[in-house]
Order: C-alpha cells, then sequence, then structure tokens
C-alpha cells in the first residue's frame, strides 16, 4: 500500500470542520494522540496540570515519544474542550496546549503546526476516496508549509 501526503490549512476550517477531520481519521482507524504544551509540565497549580488531569483516564506511556493518549469519543470530547478554535485553532494566550499529533496503529496520520496553522495527513491508498467523500478541503504536496 502506497503512502502519500495532503496538507490541511487553518483558513479553509472552521473549529465545527476541523472535528469532522478528527472524526474521519478516527474512522479510518485512528487511535491515539499527542500533544504539545506550553510551560512547565507536572507542576500542581497550573493550567497544564489541570488539562493533564483530564487526560489521565486516556493515557498510554510510549517510553520513546512521550505521552501518548487514547483517541476515543471520550477523548475527542476533551480535545474539543482544551481546543475551543479547533484542532487547526490558532494558538492564543493564555494557550497550554499546540501541535495535536493523530496516530494510527502508531503511525503519525495527521501532525498540526498550531503556530502555522497547518497540517499535513499521512495516508494511504485506500484512504483517498474515503476523504475526498467528505467534502474536507485538502490540498496536494508532502509538506504543510
Amino acid at each position: 500500500m502506497t503512502a502519500f501526503m495532503l496538507c490541511v490549512r487553518r483558513d479553509d476550517y472552521t473549529a465545527a470542520s476541523s472535528w469532522r477531520l478528527l472524526q474521519w481519521c478516527m474512522t479510518r482507524g485512528a487511535d491515539e494522540f499527542t500533544l504539545g504544551f506550553l510551560g512547565p509540565p507536572y507542576v500542581s497549580g497550573t493550567t497544564w496540570a489541570e488539562l493533564d488531569e483530564l487526560l489521565a483516564p486516556f493515557r498510554r506511556r510510549v517510553a520513546s515519544a512521550g505521552d501518548r493518549w487514547t483517541l476515543t469519543g471520550e477523548s475527542a470530547a476533551v480535545l474539543q474542550a482544551m481546543l475551543p478554535t479547533g484542532l487547526l485553532g490558532s494558538v492564543s494566550e493564555p494557550a497550554a496546549v499546540r501541535d495535536p499529533a493523530i496516530y494510527r496503529g502508531g503511525a503519525l496520520m495527521l501532525a498540526v503546526e498550531s503556530d502555522a496553522g497547518v497540517g499535513t495527513l499521512s495516508l494511504r491508498d485506500d484512504d483517498a476516496a474515503s476523504l475526498a467523500r467528505t467534502g474536507l478541503p485538502v490540498h496536494r504536496g508532502g509538506t504543510a508549509r
């Protein structure tokens, strides 16, 4: 099976349509996610600590990749609360969360660069028709920029 890359851009998405993109990833087998956090991790009383507590039920430790969390309907709802401007949304102060990444079977499926407002989808040939049916905007190319 051949892999190919498509790009997504914040300018093409509302918060709601970005969550449709996440749901599509889940229907195609996405099962984990990671996040980047601003500020010191594991310090009680910080925004990061509050968010970490919300994610605790979904945590899966991956020694070489830092924290990963199981992607389920429940954890997707937590992500929506954590990222009110959407999966591709802008990072504003006092933002604590950025750069979500979605994995399928341990392989990166969607990597978002929050500051740039772009994401790269790493897809298999059999994903193309399914994604086209969603009507979600994508751009050809190997990099998100």
